[in-house]
């Protein structure tokens, strides 16, 4: 299969790398409106200047792809979904799906209509921790789950000036769309509501807010907390975060390296053994598997655009929550 890649900022030249190692992918084109990136991706990536578009309507007269892999911002992202449906084209667009959650969901209704796959690229939930706890918790180790935690600590989009420093809830919209789709990729079910609190600390570097405390209530009792520090300067998380989820049959946590079963009240044998994580491809080729599997199956994609809108309405309620201070059914978006 064939792509053209819109964007060639960082995050294109990343997946430009990825699809270099595959045999089963090939780059038709690319699209970049800014000079200095198009230089950039022909002197210092090899990227051949006459396949470089300045946009994806001119790259559609000239190549034949058979998706489009959109790395371009978020706001732009359902111009440049409608356009490949338009085209009849597959797409495997970055996160989020969309900074607007009714625009979101006209995109979605659009890829449906026009009977492509499209699939949002949410990496975190391929590696290895989150794969192997969905099938710890599957195969029962710790009965049923009532409560997860979570918690990120990292110092954050740390670049003046740029939009993550300077919007709104930015650390929510654009960095915790991987911890909530996390959780319902591991726990397995999607929260009814949730209810937000975000503030700022005085030596922190984002306008918009950049801690908070969050909690989702699921239909079956099972609450789940998560709680950051984006302009965090002390001690770090990984970027999965660090998670306990406690079951009547013990917790499962994790940290940055390891991963633990401990049940230690109400047993004949306390334990505490550690689990070790399955082996598991790298995100973006996992993401590319899952990706070209989908299309060669005539099925839904994992993280599908359809399914991720699960994933947004986490981050739209919880900062719904926490513009009006109440807490929030998620129908309700």
């Amino acid at each position: 299969m064939d792509c053209i890649i819109t964007g060639l900022g960082g995050r294109g030249l990343h997946w430009i790398r990825q699809i270099r190692q595959r045999k089963d992918c090939g780059i038709a084109g690319c699209v970049e409106p800014l000079e200095a990136n198009r230089r950039r991706a022909v002197e210092q990536h090899d990227v051949p200047a006459e396949t470089i578009f300045s946009t994806l309507e001119e790259a559609l007269e000239r190549v034949k792809p058979d998706f489009v892999l959109d790395v371009t911002p978020p706001a732009v992202h359902h111009e440049i979904a409608e356009q490949a449906f338009a085209a009849g084209l597959h797409v495997l667009g970055e996160k989020p799906l969309s900074d607007d959650f009714g625009r979101a969901r006209e995109v979605v209704e659009s890829g449906r209509r026009a009977g492509v796959k499209h699939m949002i690229t949410q990496n975190y939930r391929f590696t290895s921790f989150p794969r192997t706890t969905r099938q710890r918790l599957a195969e029962g180790l710790i009965g049923k789950p009532g409560q997860c935690d979570v918690r990120f600590y990292m110092p954050w989009a740390d670049a003046p000036g740029s939009h993550y420093v300077t919007q709104p809830f930015m650390l929510i919209n654009d960095m915790m769309v991987h911890h909530f789709d996390l959780l319902r990729y591991v726990l397995g079910q999607d929260p009814a509501s949730v209810q937000a609190i975000t503030w700022n600390h005085p030596w922190g570097w984002h306008q918009g807010d950049a801690a908070h405390a969050i909690v989702f209530h699921y239909a079956d009792g099972l609450v789940a907390t998560h709680v950051s520090v984006g302009c965090a300067v002390g001690s770090q998380t990984s970027w999965n975060g660090d998670w306990r989820i406690e079951g009547p049959e013990g917790s499962i946590d994790w940290d940055k390296t390891s991963m633990w079963h401990t049940h230690l009240h109400r047993t004949p044998e306390k334990s505490r053994r550690e689990i070790f994580p399955l082996a598991v491809p790298a995100p973006e080729q996992a993401i590319l598997d899952e990706f070209f599997a989908a299309v060669r199956e005539d099925r839904q994609p994992e993280c599908s655009a359809e399914d991720n809108l699960q994933s947004l309405a986490m981050v739209f309620g919880a900062i719904r929550s926490a513009k009006e201070g109440r807490r929030v059914e998620l129908s309700e978006l």
